[in-house]
């Protein structure tokens, strides 16, 4: 009996003994891996310095936000110049791409193409034609009728009827960098008082949608230059009547709808799908401004 007493009690000193022996491998050790050696330590202060360690404050989202907001004046004003710069050098390179036809060299006009082209858009900006108001002054309907010969001349008009004809394969990209660098000003500002101002643009827009002597100057063109003309007219008048300078009152809604139908017919104009797309949108817009008015 006591035997078995003495093995009993031997079994238990072994169990508490073994558990004890756990605890402080276990305690020890990871107080041990928490503790750095004094290499270590001497390590982190020569990193950290004698101040200890140097606390990163994190970026919070306001002062992110903040930075931002700095950098977009500049980052926009960036991005007008390039726009401004690369429309401005496509219609040269295509003023220079015209001295070099044969066509044009031999009107003889001693001029290379960017100064006449200077020269004439100078002469239209200080004489706008009247693109309204027919009606009540005979006068007016005459002098529309003849405004472009009375401008620009009639050697000017040959050679923008010769461009016309010889350069149609590229009509329509050619129409919408002239359509860009006319609707420029604003935003890109003028040198010698080029691009025009928006308000010219306008008057010869309204000249030659809403005139008698307009209309009549674009009839007598190709179908598909009087269609892209057209075209470009509409959204100036747009543009103007959204900036509120629709001083004359041209109501372009009537036009919109036809002229998409036209458009969209036309197999000669490569985006006319574009085009049409755009013309009805206009559309949608005039019918919804008028039913919240």
């Amino acid at each position: 009996m006591r035997g078995k007493r003495g093995l009993l009690f031997a079994a238990i000193a072994l169990i508490i003994a073994g558990l004890l022996v756990l605890y402080f491998t276990r305690y020890y050790g990871r107080e041990a891996e928490q503790k750095p050696t004094a290499r270590e330590a001497g390590e982190r202060a020569v990193t950290e310095g004698e101040e200890g360690p140097q606390q990163v404050e994190p970026v919070t989202t306001a002062e992110k936000a903040e930075e931002i907001a700095e950098e977009e004046p500049e980052r926009k004003a960036t991005e007008v110049e390039d726009e401004c710069k690369r429309m401005e050098n496509e219609l040269i390179e295509f003023l220079n791409y015209l001295d070099k036809k044969d066509y044009v060299r031999k009107l003889g006009t001693g001029e290379d193409m960017f100064t006449r082209f200077k020269r004439m858009a100078l002469h239209l900006s200080s004489s706008p034609p009247t693109p309204a108001g027919e009606g009540l002054k005979p006068d007016t309907i005459i002098r529309n009728i003849y405004h472009f010969y009375r401008v620009l001349g009639i050697q000017d008009l040959k050679l923008i009827k010769m461009v016309l004809m010889n350069e149609a394969d590229t009509l329509e990209i050619n129409l919408a960098v002239l359509y860009q660098w006319l609707m420029s000003a604003e935003r890109c500002g003028q040198k010698d008082g080029l691009p025009p101002s928006l308000d010219v643009v306008y008057r010869y827009s309204g000249f030659l949608i809403n005139s008698i002597g307009g209309r009549a100057y674009l009839f007598r063109r190709q179908t598909r230059l009087r269609l892209l003309m057209s075209y470009y007219c509409l959204l100036v008048i747009h543009e103007a009547d959204k900036k509120r300078i629709n001083r004359f009152g041209i109501d372009i809604a009537p036009f919109l709808e036809p002229l998409a139908e036209e458009i969209e017919n036309n197999q000669s104009l490569y985006y006319r799908k574009e085009y049409a797309g755009r013309l009805i949108a206009l559309k949608n817009y005039y019918v919804s401004k008028r039913k919240a008015s």
